[in-house]
């Protein structure tokens, strides 16, 4: 039997103690050995809590050794409530004596209702630490940190690190000249973490919707106390500070503990402020020979620490007004995002926002954390990086940049690149040098209004060479990049290109493919495409998509009979039905509810229009976003634009039917008129008739025999014979 040993961490008044991912070759016994010699290291009443999530599957002999362990103390089990761990530990527990937990903060949540006072009179510990050897740095950082597991591809591990720390209170930096992936343990601290250079990238913490990249100048609380989290440091220099979370209920003058809503600073002007708290602990007093012994001195800036780490994060004891939670509803959700749309180009805070939306702030972070899961910052921040996004797509390499685009939208270029690859898989480089892709691009376009400034501003500027991805050439090909002696349009020139192509369409299926492809390119956020149509029955059928799940959001409004395409396809419809948050949506509640779950957060339809002279063909042009957002005023123009290509061909095929049939109804009028011309010629040359009475003949004998006309004096003409008989 090998020795197992397992080290309490300590989580305010209560101590976690973890089991091992590795106990298939361990006893049972040994496990509950190791747990009694953690405990008889703790101080009588202090909360255990057994955190078994990696022991999966649990076995029952084991599960039953801890149930034992966990009866004669004040402990809880945490465990992942699966049917298959659940049916064990009911086995093990049937009367669930011992307390469970899904999650380490809900265990600690009851632990931390009190918060002690914070004090500290001890030495200041100072230490550096430099190494070149993974494993060596591995065990440093968690016995400085958490229980943590890092790795390089190199194997190289460049670090060094310098703390100043007391208990409850350290501030380290950090300098790691590679490439390090982390997975830690939960902190049980407060941690604030602000790079100086370099970038961390892909930090996940469990429970947070999305993964984040934070560069340079970027603050942020790193992960909540009671969480683990992982990621990846790449050649970064950045400061850590940690401090203990009681800290925050003392000066906020509350009892229960003080949570941080959101891991970003309100604005810059509190990060700011932070940032000078951090320094001052940092370099003033904690750093200064005989100030950080002083218990009065280190109190103080503790506290001074605490209102800034309040002032800089939304939190759980902010002053809440008796009216905030009743004013977190859609419409101040869809006034905080119009007016944050509307002004992307210029600062925003969390204060302007809540004005606009005639709410609190607090009322305004309640509304996107209910009804978006988000912040209004970090709405804001995607909402740039969109817009950035599209402003690449529709770019000409030759004549911007990334570093530019950047800047209009507030990024540095380390930092953007970063945040860009985390939220679209790719690089910005690689969006603005795309050359695989097709790329349609519309007058009013932003790239097709930048390039009109620049040749209006610029004397002597040559003429712009359009993007050299696959586009429609007049003749309908596709320019591929390289192609020699081909001139590439411009913007307008793609745009009469485009038209050119579509009117030289052999087959409506042909027009609607192009139509929908070129909304999938030139609508920013157009994640699926679709036509829809209404024949003459009043049934809906997809002529056109850009995908599989296209053609399933269709079906379900068919289905339903709700939902944008059906109501802008039908002739007494609204013309244009857009939803920029589907979750928000009460006019479809089926179609919302079935559209997220197939990923889609906001859809648009408008009316396939009426040409000049035609009638409107019946159907609708529908674009589905996994974001959501609304469509820009550019964007709804390009898509009715298109709409109308798509209309024009589907009235073309009607109006050909059209004529094909009044066709063959006037040639099957002659045909009539010349059997009905030779009936009257037999009977006038056998009976001696003229052409009037010959006819008034055929007309009665058609009464009397209920005959149609023509069918009677076609039966004359194939059967003259047998008149004289």
């Amino acid at each position: 039997m090998t020795e197992l040993k397992i080290t309490p961490r300590q989580f305010g008044k209560a101590v976690v103690l973890t089991l091992p991912d590795r106990l298939a070759t361990t006893h049972s016994a040994e496990v509950v050995e190791a747990l009694h010699a953690a405990d008889r290291t703790l101080a009588p009443g202090t909360r255990v809590v057994v955190d078994l999530r990696a022991a999966s599957p649990l076995p029952a002999q084991l599960a039953r050794a801890l149930v034992s362990f966990a009866r004669d103390r004040d402990c809880v089990l945490v465990a992942a409530l699966d049917q298959a761990t659940t049916a064990v530990l009911d086995e093990a527990d049937p009367g669930a004596a011992v307390r469970r937990a899904s999650s380490l903060g809900e265990a600690l949540a009851e632990a931390a209702e009190v918060p002690p006072p914070f004090a500290t009179g001890e030495a200041v510990r100072s230490l550096a630490f430099d190494s070149d050897d993974l494993g060596r740095t591995e065990a440093f950082l968690s016995s400085a940190y958490a229980p943590m597991r890092i790795g390089s591809d190199t194997g190289h591990a460049g670090t060094h690190l310098s703390r100043h720390a007391v208990s409850g209170l350290s501030a380290d930096r950090l300098d790691l000249s590679f490439e390090m992936s982390y997975d830690v343990e939960p902190l049980g601290m407060i941690c604030l973490c602000d790079v100086e250079s370099g970038t961390i990238e892909d930090h996940r913490v469990d429970g947070w919707a999305e993964a984040e990249t934070y560069g340079p100048g970027e603050l942020v609380s790193f992960s909540p106390p009671d969480r683990p989290c992982t990621g990846r440091v790449a050649r970064a220099k950045y400061s850590i500070t940690l401090l203990d979370p009681v800290l925050l209920s003392q000066a906020a003058g509350v009892e229960r503990p003080v949570r941080l809503l959101d891991h970003r600073p309100v604005d810059a002007t509190a990060a700011q402020h932070l940032r000078s708290a951090v320094a001052h602990l940092r370099d003033d007093v904690l750093g200064v020979p005989g100030v950080g012994e002083n218990p009065l001195a280190v109190a103080t800036v503790a506290r001074y620490l605490a209102v800034a780490v309040l002032n800089t994060f939304p939190h759980t004891a902010s002053a809440e007004q008796p009216g905030d939670g009743l004013d977190a509803h859609s419409r101040t959700l869809r006034r905080a995002i119009s007016f944050i749309e509307a002004n992307l180009h210029r600062p925003l805070d969390i204060a302007e926002i809540a004005a606009v939306a005639r709410v609190s702030a607090r009322a305004v972070q309640l509304a996107f954390r209910r009804h978006l899961g988000t912040t209004p910052m970090a709405y804001l921040r995607r909402a740039r990086l969109d817009r950035a996004r599209a402003e690449l797509r529709a770019a000409v390499p030759e004549q911007d940049s990334v570093a530019r685009i950047a800047a209009r939208w507030g990024y540095a270029p380390s930092v953007f690149a970063a945040h860009y690859r985390a939220a679209y898989g790719e690089s910005p480089s690689a969006t603005l040098h795309r050359d695989t892709v097709p790329e349609v691009r519309f007058p009013g376009s932003r790239s097709f209004v930048r390039t009109a400034v620049a040749l209006k501003t610029e004397p002597g500027a040559a003429e712009p060479n359009a993007r050299t991805a696959g586009r429609a050439t007049a003749t309908g090909g596709l320019v591929r990049p390289g192609d020699p002696g081909r001139a590439e349009p411009d913007a307008a020139g793609r745009f009469e290109s485009l038209s050119k192509a579509l009117l030289s369409a052999t087959s409506v299926a042909e027009v609607l493919r192009l139509v929908v492809e070129a909304t999938a390119t030139a609508v920013a956020g157009a994640d699926w495409v679709s036509v829809t149509v209404l024949d003459a029955g009043g049934r809906f059928s997809t002529a056109a998509r850009t995908g599989k799940t296209a053609a399933d959001l269709d079906r379900i409004q068919y289905r339903a009979g709700e939902g944008p395409c059906v109501e802008a396809a039908r002739p007494d419809g609204p013309g244009y039905v857009a939803s920029a948050d589907l979750a928000l949506e009460t006019r479809w509640p089926r179609f919302a509810a079935a559209a997220r779950e197939h990923g889609c957060r906001a859809a648009f339809s408008t009316e396939l229009p009426a040409a000049p002279g035609l009638d409107r063909a019946a159907g609708a042009l529908t674009v589905y976003s996994r974001r959501p957002e609304p469509l820009s005023e550019t964007d709804r123009r390009i898509a009715l634009l298109l709409a109308t290509h798509a209309s024009l061909a589907l009235a073309n095929t009607h109006l050909r039917k059209t004529a094909e049939r009044r066709h063959a109804e006037f040639r099957r009028a002659v045909d009539s008129r010349d059997v009905i011309g030779q009936a009257k010629g037999i009977l006038m040359n056998r009976e001696g008739l003229t052409a009037d009475e010959a006819f008034d003949l055929l007309r009665r004998t058609s009464q009397d025999l209920n005959v149609k006309l023509v069918e009677l004096a076609r039966t004359i003409t194939r059967r003259h014979g047998e008149l004289d008989q």
